[in-house]
């Protein structure tokens, strides 16, 4: 038990900023104080920071003002799936806005995948899950439609393919939570 208890303050420390927006997609917003340091010294800081942080083919600027820049971010995260760890893109927004002495960090849109899924905290149920399988099923003809149809009527089969979703589902939202605390981490002490 107290090794559980440890292990959760680890994982609520490493993501304290790192929330679910009403629709449970991940964002992070914070607001640094920086002292002693102009809203220009701090936008040059955060510019130094995305130079190093990621290559500048992955970073597309779409607003730059003097107090507010909008990045979005092509990068890459390690994800657990089953035995092996695969890379996985990771997309982002960056929104930052600066004044003397302070500035408001916002990392939203998160998606992941070379469908640029949202990260989210939803997983379906078992219940839903079958639902959206057999709307797939659905959909195909023939012997793909036989063998995936096989398999969805035997319901052992088809709860070990659920749970591994699950399992791989919290293994990618902890990988993200993971990178994303990384990145603001490395972020807050280049410009502080």
């Amino acid at each position: 038990m107290k090794r559980f208890v440890i292990a959760l303050l680890i994982c609520l420390s490493t993501a304290a900023n790192a929330q679910f927006n009403e629709e449970g997609n991940l964002y992070y917003e914070e607001t640094i104080t920086t002292q002693g340091k102009s809203q220009e010294q701090i936008k040059e800081k955060l510019h130094e920071w995305l130079l190093a942080e990621f290559k500048q083919s992955n970073i597309k600027a779409s607003k730059n003002t003097e107090d507010e820049m909008i990045a979005d971010i092509t990068s890459k995260v390690n994800v657990k799936q089953g035995d092996i760890t695969t890379k996985m893109d990771i997309y982002f927004g960056i929104l930052s806005s600066f004044k003397d002495e302070e500035c408001t960090v916002q990392l939203s849109h998160i998606d992941i995948g070379p469908t640029q899924t949202p990260v989210n905290i939803d997983f379906p149920d078992f219940g839903s899950f079958k639902k959206e399988m057999q709307e797939t099923v659905n959909r195909l003809s023939g012997n793909a439609k036989a063998k995936n149809q096989a398999i969805l009527d035997d319901e052992k089969k088809i709860k070990s393919i659920y749970e591994r979703g699950l399992q791989n589902h919290e293994n990618m939202l902890a990988s993200v939570k993971t990178y994303i605390s990384g990145v603001v981490e490395r972020m807050k002490k280049t410009i502080k």
